[in-house]
């Protein structure tokens, strides 16, 4: 009897058919958003997958119109992700019987509630969406921002994400974007000194190098220009140091540099050129006295 009257006073308190019904609503609206946002996503990423090069123009650089789309790609899909929830939990409100149209109407005063106490956020937005717009990131771009160096792969409105050489993911936020260096926007440039004892001449360093750098040049297919002796940059305590630099590849410019001192080593190990190191020297006066 005691419990015939709990479930009837439960069943006064809740109705239980409504219950079930808007759990039943609930589900399926989670379930049509989510299959909503990836058949979206899909045709989205299908789109941009297709690379439009109109035939009346001659575009020399293909690789740069992809990572433009890849880029424009992303910010899409980042933007449709919120546009997504929102609207599924409008819905889902809807479904308890809230009236979203209050919620709406009421808008303007939550938007300036929520402008005040999220600034950074409204702040990542807009620096995001200038840097896309000024072309100044790209995904797979190689980037370092405030000592963080690494590519870019993925770029949202609110951060960009960057995986470094040695795997780590760093998340950026855009506001946080301070300086910034893009070693993929130009061509780089090498540049090597190596430091050499006082007793080897410049003048015959410089007729040796001179002789040799077109040979540099052809072994490296990421060198454009032929490398140039910029000159004695430095005097020290051991020696002098000589420059040389040259033009490369996009993104290339670390590895030719190991090239060009690998190379220059050889090359002075060939023809007996000391490079300047630290050496003691010494002397026993005793054998002076001696002789």
């Amino acid at each position: 009897m005691t419990t015939d009257i709990i479930l009837k006073t439960l069943y006064d308190l809740f109705d239980i058919e409504k219950i079930l019904e808007a759990v039943l609503r609930i589900i399926v609206i989670l379930l049509g958003s989510i299959l909503l946002y990836w058949v979206v996503r899909l045709i989205i990423k299908r789109l941009f997958s297709i690379t439009f090069r109109p035939k009346r123009f001659r575009i020399k650089n293909l690789g740069n119109i992809k990572k433009r789309q890849k880029t424009i790609e992303q910010v899409i899909l980042s933007i449709w992700q919120y546009a997504i929830w929102v609207v599924a939990f409008l819905l889902v409100l809807a479904s308890l019987g809230i009236n979203v149209q209050t919620i709406l109407a009421g808008a303007g005063v939550i938007g300036v509630i929520f402008a005040v106490g999220s600034q950074r956020l409204i702040q990542d937005f807009l620096d995001g969406f200038f840097n896309i717009f000024e072309d100044n990131l790209s995904v797979g771009d190689f980037v370092e921002i405030d000592g963080v160096e690494g590519r870019i792969i993925d770029i949202r409105l609110r951060d960009i994400k960057i995986k470094s050489w040695s795997g780590e993911i760093h998340i950026i936020p855009n506001s946080k974007i301070g300086h910034l260096i893009n070693y993929s926007l130009d061509h780089g440039k090498a540049i090597v000194e190596i430091r050499i004892a006082y007793e080897v001449l410049p003048e015959k360093l410089i007729d040796l190098l001179t002789s040799h750098l077109e040979k540099m040049k052809a072994g490296n297919p990421n060198i454009l220009t032929t490398p140039t002796i910029v000159g004695i940059s430095k005097m020290g305590e051991l020696g002098y140091h000589i420059r040389i630099s040259c033009e490369t590849m996009k993104e290339t410019h670390w590895s030719v540099q190991r090239y060009l001192r690998q190379e220059l080593i050889q090359l002075f190990q060939r023809h007996g050129i000391p490079i300047a190191e630290n050496r003691i020297r010494i002397i026993d006066q005793r054998m002076n006295l001696r002789e």
